[in-house]
């Protein structure tokens, strides 16, 4: 018969020292960060909204809230977290015809939501004490997607408008990688005005990161 008792003692084993590599990295990092006392947190925004069509009908717009918290475990190397939020609304008039009827979608209005969270490691490019602090930061991140269209139609030879369709929300959760360009300008001991460009891409497929970028302003505090 198996040796579940040597199985299952192996695989207790295994976990307890994971748990205490786990616990002895987690141990280290909050012990260096309480010794070089200092915890980062981060407010961030983007916007942005664009008009097309012939008769400027047309509009996407894009807002992104985004946060993160970096805990330093050394002068120029922190743990950092981070949750962000964006809302993609596209609203098109174009009155295309529908096939076999009189009735045109009079618009769509496509709505997705992507929220993103990950950890990763940052490095300070220069000294906490600088004026003028670059960093940058790279890990792993997770993409949760949802997305729905709502179609409203129009008979163009009555003039009557139906009630509007939304189809079903689609989601996806997206195993990414983020990285993002930061640039702080001191303006206390404490507080930080920030400019940042931050992409989040699909794990493994570095050729997307410059398909995602977002330009965003932020401040900065230190504690």
């Amino acid at each position: 018969m198996p040796n579940y008792h040597a199985a299952l003692t192996s695989r207790y084993n295994g976990l307890m020292r994971f748990s205490f590599y786990q616990y002895s990295l987690l141990s280290l990092i909050f012990l260096s960060s309480a010794a070089f006392g200092y915890s980062e947190l981060n407010a961030d925004f983007h916007y942005d909204r664009q008009v097309y069509g012939e008769g400027r009908q047309n509009s996407t717009v894009s807002r992104t809230y985004a946060g993160t918290l970096a805990t330093y475990f050394t002068q120029n190397f922190a743990v950092e977290f981070n949750y962000s939020q964006t809302q993609n609304i596209t609203t098109e008039h174009e009155n295309i015809p529908v096939s076999g009827t009189t009735a045109v979608v009079d618009s769509t209005q496509n709505r997705v939501l992507n929220i993103v969270y990950g950890a990763g490691i940052r490095w300070l490019m220069t000294s906490r004490q600088s004026r003028i602090r670059p960093h940058i930061s790279m890990g792993y991140a997770t993409q949760e997607v949802e997305s729905a269209t709502d179609y409203t139609f129009r008979d163009t030879v009555s003039g009557t408008t139906y009630p509007t369709l939304t189809t079903p929300v689609e989601k996806q959760r997206i195993k990414s990688v983020f990285g993002a360009f930061a640039l702080q300008i001191g303006i206390t001991q404490y507080f930080a005005i920030k400019g940042s460009v931050q992409t989040v891409f699909e794990a493994f497929k570095t050729e997307k990161a410059r398909d995602n970028l977002k330009y965003m302003v932020g401040v900065s505090w230190i504690f």
